[in-house]
């Protein structure tokens, strides 16, 4: 009798959903949380919620107001993405000795961008990502308002493919990804920017041990192919350049998970470096005319980091240090003998607060200093000393949450060269016409007002 009370009870819920949840079509989507705590509470089984589900989503795709119709093989999919307007004040001087004695380079202007992402999850343990980003740059999205040749053009204001990657994940512990992914390794803005996503592959492991995480992160990369390999009539042949990593974390849950110490170390290191065959943009040794070389690249990476809570408050304390083992030989290649001191960089800094609901608000500085022959400038950010080594200096950031989706962010640096005897190599903004002068930038300052907003 009691067995047959239950049954009853089972199919009332049943008919209760389907009149309650599948008669109103839009909300067969929320049918699953539902589902999902009636099979908790062992009201209905795990295989008459699926049979439900199943039934719910093709009573929903039927109706006119659900006429998506996702693919039999996806489970999930969840649109993400984030829009900022900012105004930015960059100035660089140069040093007393040059030309133009205490002569600047400015640059202010409004800038925007867009990201707009979909992540899917599919059958037999595979999930994608795709991602449109305004901005073509490795490292920026950002489009400046007005440089677009003429009033209101939009020649500058395209969409292009700035994530586009497959991951299998067998079990929780292990995943391989291809593509042009997220990054993949833990690291800072001092090593890579925060808008490069790299191509090609990653392999991650990740094992928890009551408070003690371990993980590891493998990386093989396509940093610049050399095209045809091989070519008619062309001598000698062109090789692909890898960028390979190797990284090793550790993380010590101290009494919760907003209370812990991690320490992630990672191995950089460049496959096919050969300078009279690879691509004429990473070709030959380093130099005054060469400054995106990466010959001599074998970059040791340690960042760690310690968050706990101060009165219910969110706080953080971190830093980065990294060494080019073979940093000697650079500096031997460029000036002839061996620079002491300039193939190490670091940073130190902390964080209070996190804004993260309206009227939250957070604040971080930190110290940053990069030795010219230390890292790929390639890589390093954009926006903290103009994309250049060789670099140190005072960063400032304060964040306000004007919602749970939208911020308000000041950020503030300030720096000089690190060694004047030494260029400031990289790509960067500032006097970009004369790019011997903007090689010995003295100073630098960056101003950067931003209003985020994310969906």
């Amino acid at each position: 009798m009691k067995n047959c009370l239950l049954s009853l009870n089972r199919l009332a819920l049943l008919g209760a959903l389907l009149l309650g949840i599948a008669a109103p079509a839009s909300r067969a989507q929320d049918a699953g949380p539902l589902l999902d705590l009636l099979v908790k509470k062992g009201t209905i089984t795990d295989q008459e919620a699926e049979d439900l589900r199943t039934a719910l989503t093709k009573d929903f795709a039927a109706t006119p107001a659900g006429k998506l119709n996702l693919s039999s093989p996806l489970t999930e999919l969840r649109f993400t993405g984030d829009v900022r307007i900012r105004y930015e004040d960059r100035v660089g001087q140069l040093p007393p000795i040059a030309a133009i004695p205490n002569d600047r380079s400015e640059r202010e202007r409004f800038r925007y961008r867009l990201r707009f992402g979909v992540l899917g999850k599919l059958l037999n343990d595979w999930s994608f990502g795709l991602r449109l980003e305004t901005g073509a740059g490795s490292r920026s999205s950002n489009v400046t308002m007005g440089d677009d040749g003429g009033p209101f053009n939009k020649t500058g204001d395209v969409l292009n493919v700035g994530q586009i990657y497959a991951t299998w994940t067998p079990s929780p512990m292990f995943s391989v990804t291809a593509g042009r992914m997220p990054n993949p390794f833990v690291t800072t803005p001092m090593v890579w920017d925060a808008d490069i996503n790299p191509e090609g592959f990653a392999e991650q492991l990740k094992y928890r041990d009551g408070k003690n995480e371990f993980s590891a992160t493998f990386a093989q990369f396509m940093y610049s192919t050399g095209g045809t390999q091989n070519a008619f009539g062309v001598a000698p042949k062109s090789n692909d350049i890898f960028m390979l990593g190797w990284q090793f974390g550790y993380k010590r849950y101290v009494d919760s998970t907003t209370t812990f110490f991690q320490i992630t170390p990672v191995i950089y290191s460049y496959a096919n470096l050969d300078r009279f065959n690879n691509p004429a943009a990473f070709n030959g040794v380093f130099s005054a005319g060469k400054q995106t070389a990466i010959n001599d690249l074998l970059v040791l990476d340690i960042p760690v980091e310690y968050d706990w809570l101060i009165g219910g408050v969110p706080v953080r304390v971190f830093g980065d240090y990294a060494v080019n083992l073979d940093g000697d030989e650079s500096a031997r290649k460029f000036a002839g003998a061996v620079t002491s001191g300039e193939n190490t960089a670091y940073t130190l800094g902390a964080q209070y607060g996190k804004a993260a609901n309206r009227g939250e608000w957070d604040v971080r500085a930190f110290w940053q200093s990069v030795g010219a022959f230390a890292l790929d400038p390639n890589l390093v950010d954009s926006d903290i000393f103009d994309s250049r080594v060789n670099m140190q200096g005072l960063i400032f950031n304060f964040n306000y949450a004007l919602g749970a989706a939208t911020q308000l962010t000041l950020t503030y640096g300030e720096g000089r060269r690190k060694n004047e005897s030494l260029i400031a190599a990289g790509a960067g903004d500032i006097a970009t016409v004369n790019t011997t002068l903007a090689n010995t930038l003295h100073r630098f300052r960056v101003l950067q007002i931003d209003l985020n907003i994310k969906f």
